[in-house]
C-alpha cells in the first residue's frame, strides 16, 4: 500500500486548560478525540474544516475534566455521536445510561473503521484518565495530555508513535514565582497533576523513535509557559542528545492551528497564516 501521499488529516482544534479538541479524518471516519469546547464553538471549528458535528462517526474522551468533556452531552444527545471512553469516566460525566456511550477500558483497542484506536493509563486526579495511540493506516498517532509524570505505558506509546501530542503544561520557575496560590502550584507540579517543560523533553528525548518523528506540545497554561520557551527546552534537550531529527511545535491554546497529514515525511501546516 503506497504511503508517501497523504492517507488522513489529523487537526489540533484547541489544546489548553480552556478547552481541548483534535479530529482525525480518514476517507472513512471522522473521530474527534476530546470534546472541552462548548458546542457553538465546536461547530465553529469542525465548519473551518468542512464538517458537522452531526457528521463525527465517534467521540473518544480521556477524562471527565470540563476542559476535555464539556460538549459531550450536546454532541451525544443533540447530534447522535458515540461517545468512548471507560466506565469510570463515563459515570463521572453522568453519560453512562446513554444508549450511544460505549465502554473501552485502559489497555483496550477498538476499532471505529479504518482507525484503531488503544487506550493506556496516565497518572493524572481524575477518576481513570488514559492518554490514546490511534493507528490509521501504518501510520501512529500518540496524545497523552493531563499527566503528572512519565510512566512505563507513556513511553511505550511515544516510542510506537510518528505523530506524539505530548502536555508541555509549565515551566517549573513560572509555576514556581508566579500567582498561582501554594495549593494549585502543589497540584500541578504533582505525580498527578500536569508535565513540566522539562519533564516532557525528557519523556520524548528518552522514547520518542530513533528515526525520528513529529512532536507537538500541548496543553501549555497561559499563565505559567509560553511557546517560545517550551520549544526553547525540549530542542535544548534534543540537542544535548545528539538527536536532530524530530521536528518540535507548539499547538495553540485557544483555536486551531496544526494538522498532520500522516505522509512519510509527515507535514505540519498551520490553518492560519501566522505561524505559532
Amino acid at each position: 500500500m503506497p504511503t508517501d501521499g497523504p492517507l488522513f488529516t489529523f487537526h489540533a482544534l484547541a489544546s489548553g486548560s480552556s478547552g481541548n479538541a483534535y479530529l482525525l479524518r480518514t476517507e472513512k471516519v471522522a473521530i474527534l478525540v476530546e470534546a472541552g469546547l462548548r458546542l457553538p464553538l465546536l461547530r465553529t471549528h469542525l465548519a473551518g474544516v468542512g464538517l458537522r458535528p452531526e457528521e463525527l462517526t465517534a467521540v473518544f474522551i480521556s477524562h471527565e475534566h470540563r476542559d476535555h468533556c464539556l460538549a459531550a452531552r450536546d454532541l451525544a444527545v443533540d447530534c447522535g455521536a458515540a461517545i468512548y471512553t471507560n466506565a469510570h469516566v463515563l459515570k463521572a460525566m453522568g453519560l453512562h445510561d446513554l444508549s450511544s456511550s460505549r465502554v473501552v477500558e485502559p489497555g483496550e483497542t477498538v476499532l471505529v473503521g479504518d482507525v484503531e484506536v488503544s487506550t493506556f493509563r496516565v497518572q493524572h486526579d481524575a477518576v481513570c484518565p488514559v492518554g490514546f495511540l490511534i493507528r490509521a493506516r501504518d501510520r501512529t498517532i500518540c496524545l497523552a495530555t493531563d499527566l503528572g509524570q512519565g510512566t512505563d505505558e507513556v513511553q511505550e506509546a511515544v516510542n510506537r508513535s510518528d505523530l506524539v501530542v505530548l502536555e508541555a503544561n509549565h515551566d517549573y520557575d513560572m509555576l514556581l514565582h508566579g500567582r498561582y496560590p501554594y495549593h494549585l502550584r502543589r497540584r500541578v507540579s504533582s505525580p498527578t497533576g500536569h508535565l513540566s517543560n522539562s519533564q516532557a523533553a525528557r519523556i520524548l528525548v528518552d522514547s520518542v523513535k530513533e528515526s525520528g518523528a513529529d512532536v507537538w506540545l500541548a496543553h501549555l497554561s497561559k499563565e505559567n509557559n509560553t511557546p517560545a520557551l517550551a520549544l526553547q527546552t525540549v530542542r535544548q534537550h534534543f540537542k544535548g542528545a545528539r538527536r536532530r531529527s524530530v521536528a518540535v511545535d507548539v499547538l495553540r491554546r485557544d483555536r486551531p492551528s496544526l494538522r498532520w497529514t500522516g505522509a512519510r515525511r509527515p507535514q505540519q501546516l498551520s490553518l492560519f497564516a501566522e505561524g505559532i
